[in-house]
C-alpha cells in the first residue's frame, strides 16, 4: 500500500513539474513578445508638441537611427529657437513612419522608396523632400567555425527584420526568389540579434542599412561572423522580384581585411512628409540636408552618398513617382542656377 501511494506521489509531482514547464516556457514567450513591441508606436506624449517637429527613423542595427539622430543635432544647432525643434525618433522603419506621418504624428519619415511609392497610390498627400542613401541588403551568417557546412539561410531560423518592416518585407521576397520554404524566422528582440548571430543560434541576420552599418562590422570583426554572398543568377532573381532594387557589390576588405567581395543588392531611400507640412519648414530642411551631408559624412560615411546631382535626384524620383514637396521646389527654383552638376555650389 505504502509503496503505490509512493508511485502516486511521483506522479504527481511529475505532473507539477510539467505545469511549472509549461507555464514557464508561456511566460517567456510572453515577455519576448512584449520586447519586440518596445520599438512600436505609440510616440511618447512628450513629442506631441507644436514645438516639436518629429522625424521617424528606425531600429537601432539599421541606418535610419544613428543617422536620424545626427541630423536632429544638425538641423536643432542651425534652427532659430523661437521656431521650434527637431526630434528624431526610433520607430519599427519605413511602414511605421508612412502610417505616423499619414496620421499626423510626425513631420517627416526616413522611408524606402518603394514603400513611398505603393503608400502614395493608396494616399496623394505623401511628398518627397530629398533622396537619401542606398540601402545595402546584407545577409549576416553565423561563424564558419561554428557552422563549417553553412548554405544560406542555416539549419535554424533567422532574423528576418522586425515585425512588419520593409526589412521584413524584402527578407521574405529574397526567400520567394530563392524558392526557399518553410517558417524560417525567429522572433528576436533587436538587442539580441549580434549575440545569437555570433554563437549560431540564428541561421542568419537580416540588416537592410546604409554602410558602413556598425552591427554588420561588429559581427565580422568582434564576433568572427560572415556575409551571404550571392551568386550573379541568385542576385538577377531576386531583382527581378524587389521593386526599385538595383545591383551592389561591397569591395573585399570592406569591413575586415579577410572579408571577401560580397554581391547584394541595394534599395534607394528618401525623406518624405505630406502636403501639410508647411513650405516654409520644408524649404529649411532641404536646404540643412544638402548643406549638412558633406559636414555629416566624417561623422557617418552612409551621407557622402545623398545625391545632390541634379540628375541622380531625378532618376530616383522618377523611379519612386512621388512628387516633389512645395518647399522642395521653393529650394530648387532659388538654387537650380547656382548649383554645378555635382551639386556643388558654384563660384
Amino acid at each position: 500500500m505504502s509503496k503505490k501511494n509512493n508511485n502516486i506521489k511521483v506522479v504527481i509531482w511529475l505532473l507539477v513539474f510539467v505545469l511549472i514547464a509549461i507555464t514557464t516556457m508561456a511566460l517567456i514567450r510572453i515577455s519576448e513578445d512584449r520586447e519586440e513591441e518596445k520599438t512600436e508606436v505609440p510616440l511618447p506624449p512628450n513629442l506631441f508638441s507644436s514645438s516639436n517637429y518629429v522625424i521617424g527613423t528606425g531600429n537601432p542595427l539599421g541606418t535610419y537611427f544613428p543617422a536620424g539622430q545626427m541630423l536632429e543635432k544638425w538641423f536643432n544647432d542651425n534652427l532659430d529657437k523661437k521656431g521650434g525643434a527637431f526630434k528624431a525618433f526610433k520607430t519599427n522603419g519605413s511602414v511605421d513612419n508612412i502610417n505616423l506621418l499619414l496620421t499626423n504624428r510626425i513631420q517627416f519619415g526616413m522611408v524606402e522608396a518603394r514603400i513611398a511609392k505603393e503608400s502614395y497610390l493608396k494616399n496623394k498627400k505623401l511628398r518627397v523632400v530629398w533622396p537619401l542613401w542606398f540601402d545595402v541588403v546584407q545577409m549576416i551568417k553565423p561563424p564558419s567555425d561554428l557552422t563549417p557546412n553553412y548554405v544560406f539561410p542555416g539549419d535554424i531560423k533567422g532574423f528576418a527584420g522586425q515585425k512588419k518592416s520593409s526589412t521584413e518585407r524584402t527578407t521574405n521576397e529574397i526567400f520567394m526568389s530563392l524558392d526557399i520554404k518553410g517558417n524560417r524566422f525567429a522572433n528576436v528582440s533587436t538587442d539580441k540579434v549580434l549575440g545569437m548571430i555570433g554563437d549560431a543560434r540564428l541561421g542568419f541576420a537580416m540588416i537592410q542599412a546604409g554602410i558602413p552599418n556598425r552591427t554588420v562590422s561588429d559581427s565580422i570583426v568582434f564576433y568572427h561572423c560572415g556575409l551571404v554572398n550571392f551568386t550573379k543568377e541568385q542576385t538577377q532573381t531576386i531583382l527581378n522580384n524587389v521593386s526599385t532594387s538595383v545591383e551592389f557589390t561591397i569591395p573585399a576588405g570592406y569591413y575586415d581585411e579577410n572579408q571577401p567581395e560580397i554581391n547584394t543588392i541595394a534599395l534607394p531611400n528618401i525623406l518624405v512628409t505630406t502636403s501639410d507640412t508647411p513650405a516654409d519648414l520644408v524649404e529649411y530642411v532641404t536646404e540643412m540636408l544638402i548643406k549638412g551631408c558633406p559636414k555629416l559624412k566624417g561623422r557617418f560615411k552612409v551621407f557622402a552618398t545623398v545625391p545632390s546631382d541634379s540628375d541622380a535626384v531625378l532618376r530616383v524620383l522618377r523611379e519612386t513617382g512621388v512628387p516633389f514637396h512645395e518647399g522642395t521646389r521653393r529650394w530648387l527654383e532659388k538654387n537650380s542656377e547656382t548649383l554645378s552638376k555635382d551639386g556643388s555650389k558654384s563660384e
